[in-house]
């Protein structure tokens, strides 16, 4: 049973490999990856009740216990992100490659995609913080490549900013795992987690957890957000959705973990850091989905936003917060998703990236409208879709921590989240009639029924929310109470409680 979380790992990396050999044959390798993706989204969703009905799955590879050998834990904040990670890409893959669709296979696009998915699904799953450094690595490489994929000059400017903040920030990663190392003796996430709370968090190792705030913070665009519009305003419609879905999440999810379950013994300090973090970042969303008229680059501060709202919970350090940060998290991959693909096939129909310059779709695309129009309601956190149970729980968890100014933040910003969005469905739908390309580009029926599913998924998991937020409260609690995580991880070391 334990062996079965690393399906999400190992069935990505081997599908991936596998279609290298189906290079001239799109269809028949769409049909592979889909298929494979679907059924490990499905063992990924039990593995998730199994894990919320009983206990942590764990393995330790070959044999050795920890914190000596490499360990891995499905929790449910693990597979939780797993199980959403691989839906998401399952549907981004149906959705299609758009004009890259003859393109695709040839520069082996489905390969990478899995590739990334691996790493993204790896870092989810490890309990090793050097593991995790590599799951990253490799994460990173594969975003390397689809980034420059199209080799357009708009790719390369683009993917110069992206890689070279990417790999200042894996070398301060690769350091501040040295510090861990040499100041604790340990990796493993509960031994470090142990030796912290037994030391009660000395000056070394919180300026080790500050450096794990920038290093995971500039991989989620948290203050440094340079690299972000410009990557993904250069990215094709898909590619530009899964980085939207994962990438960022990645680092959100890593700040998580680490500041919940290790590094939490100041919080006067770190998490007041991450409080001012993501103040600034709320900003500099608000002020990038109100400042441009490229609908790509507005999609892309709002992710911007999504991710300061999302650490506003996390600063909190208190279970509402944290419950409502990885719901919050797990919904905002879903809503990115689906935003990127509607202003990428937007962009694909009309011609023009900006929304100004196009107007009166109600009469050809009625059915995108609508689902543009749940997707801003999901955004902005009106009840009862997605949006809402978690900025709720968020705002709760920063009142009981007294951070009143950050909340009014985070509803200023909301609204103008919402806004922002809703000023481009009006011009672009009631607006003065005027589509350059209409009825020049076909649209292929499969991209409005993965529109259509990810729709109904935010939809669902508004009304029904109440068991992922069980779920997210319960990761929350495993990861607050070391003393649990310890018993059920590392039975082995004796540990104290707080």
């Amino acid at each position: 049973m334990n062996n079965l979380i690393l399906i999400p790992l190992l069935v990505p990396l081997f599908i991936g490999l596998i279609l290298f050999f189906f290079k001239e044959r799109l269809a028949l390798t769409r049909r592979i990856a889909i298929t494979f993706l679907a059924l490990t989204t499905i063992v990924s969703g039990w593995l998730l009740v199994d894990v919320s009905m009983n206990k942590a799955l764990v393995i330790n590879f070959g044999d050795w216990q920890p914190p000596f050998g490499i360990q891995f834990v499905g929790d449910e904040l693990s597979l939780l992100f797993t199980t959403i990670s691989c839906f998401v890409v399952t549907v981004i893959i149906y959705f299609g490659f758009g004009k890259r669709e003859r393109l695709a296979n040839r520069y082996f696009l489905p390969s990478f995609i899995l590739f990334l998915l691996s790493g993204v699904n790896g870092s989810f799953l490890t309990a090793d913080i050097f593991n995790l450094y590599v799951m990253f690595e490799i994460m990173l490489l594969a975003s390397f490549v689809l980034l420059t994929l199209g080799q357009s000059i708009e790719q390369l400017r683009a993917s110069i900013i992206y890689v070279v903040i990417n790999v200042v920030s894996s070398w301060f990663f690769l350091m501040g795992v040295a510090y861990i190392y040499g100041t604790l003796g340990t990796l493993n996430f509960g031994h470090i987690a142990m030796r912290i709370s037994e030391s009660n968090q000395p000056t070394t190792t919180t300026l080790v957890a500050i450096i794990m705030i920038f290093v995971f913070g500039g991989k989620a665009a948290l203050v440094v957000f340079m690299w972000l519009p410009k990557a993904y305003a250069a990215l094709n419609t898909e590619l530009a959705a899964l980085f939207a879905s994962l990438m960022t999440k990645v680092g959100v999810y890593a700040l998580i973990r680490v500041m919940v379950l290790m590094f939490d013994q100041k919080p006067e300090v770190t998490h007041f850091l991450l409080y001012i973090m993501a103040i600034l970042t709320m900003i500099i969303g608000s002020i990038g989905v109100l400042g441009f008229k490229d609908i790509k680059k507005i999609a892309a501060y709002q992710v911007i936003l999504s991710i300061g709202f999302a650490v506003l919970g996390l600063s909190a350090n208190n279970l509402a917060g944290i419950t409502g940060a990885i719901f919050y998290v797990g919904h905002d991959m879903i809503i990115k998703t689906l935003l990127f693909l509607i202003i990428g096939t937007f962009v694909l129909l009309t011609g023009t990236r900006y929304y100004d310059q196009f107007g009166g779709l109600i009469k050809h695309y009625p059915s995108l409208g609508v689902i543009f129009f749940i997707t801003i309601l999901s955004i902005g956190g009106v009840p009862p879709l997605s949006g809402f149970p978690g900025k709720l729980l968020i705002i709760k968890g920063a009142l009981e921590n007294g951070y009143t100014f950050g909340v009014i933040v985070m509803i200023i910003s909301s609204i103008i989240a919402m806004y922002s969005l809703l000023r481009v469905f009006l011009v672009m739908y009631f607006g003065r009639e005027s589509v350059p390309q209409v009825g020049k580009v076909v649209f292929v029926k499969n991209k409005l029924y993965a529109m259509i599913i990810l729709t109904v998924t935010t939809i669902i998991l508004g009304i029904a929310s109440q068991y992922v937020l069980n779920i997210s409260e319960m990761a929350a609690q495993f990861n607050m109470n070391e003393l649990e995580y310890f018993k059920e991880v590392i039975p082995n070391v004796e540990v104290e409680a707080k």
